[in-house]
């Protein structure tokens, strides 16, 4: 009787000791790599997104976010506003944004879905998105044809995210209606 007694409380004991393994492991991985940058990576990170155009009506600019808050904009087609603007960013948005950068695992992406290296379904005629990011002096692009389905759905999303951080629809206006006015697409 007292052996089970014992064996009941190191089982418990063991249990709780378990639980509170997984919470933390739990509340530590959630936080992300950059959720802790340090003040020098941000002061020297460059966030650069450039949208090309396609066979169409799609928005082609170039946005450049900088560790200081900077915001430079230069529309070229399809966009409300062309040449070169600039605003300002809350340190806030931007610490926010390298969260998701780390959360999207962008360092490691591959650095071309381009039409031309395009694995899987290919479709003609789309733009591109070409995401920079510069940190401590070591730069990762990616070059994103959208015309390639085989690009991860973190990339598109972090694309968005950089848009809405630098607040890009008030020099675009409405894209959503915009984009290529036909394609072929072929592959498996």
């Amino acid at each position: 009787m007292r052996f089970w007694r014992i064996f009941g409380i190191v089982c418990t004991t063991l249990l709780l000791l378990f639980v509170l393994i997984a919470i933390a492991i739990t509340s530590s991985s959630t936080q992300g790599p950059a959720s802790n940058a340090q003040p020098d990576q941000l002061s020297s990170a460059a966030i650069s997104l450039e949208r090309t155009a396609c066979y169409g009506n799609c928005p082609s600019y170039v946005v450049t976010l900088r560790g200081d808050g900077t915001v430079e904009y230069v529309g070229r087609n399809y966009v409300k506003v062309e040449g070169p603007q600039h605003s300002t960013i809350k340190t806030d948005v931007l610490k926010s944004l390298m969260d998701e950068i780390a959360r999207a695992g962008f360092t490691t992406i591959a650095d071309t879905y381009s039409q031309e290296k395009c694995r899987c379904v290919l479709c003609t005629d789309m733009p591109s998105a070409i995401t920079r990011l510069t940190t401590n002096g070591v730069t990762h692009t990616v070059n994103h044809y959208y015309g390639c389905r085989c690009a991860p759905r973190s990339l598109f999303d972090l694309e968005r995210a950089i848009d809405k951080a630098a607040n890009v629809e008030q020099w675009t206006g409405d894209t959503s209606k915009s984009g290529p006015f036909g394609t072929t697409c072929a592959g498996e």
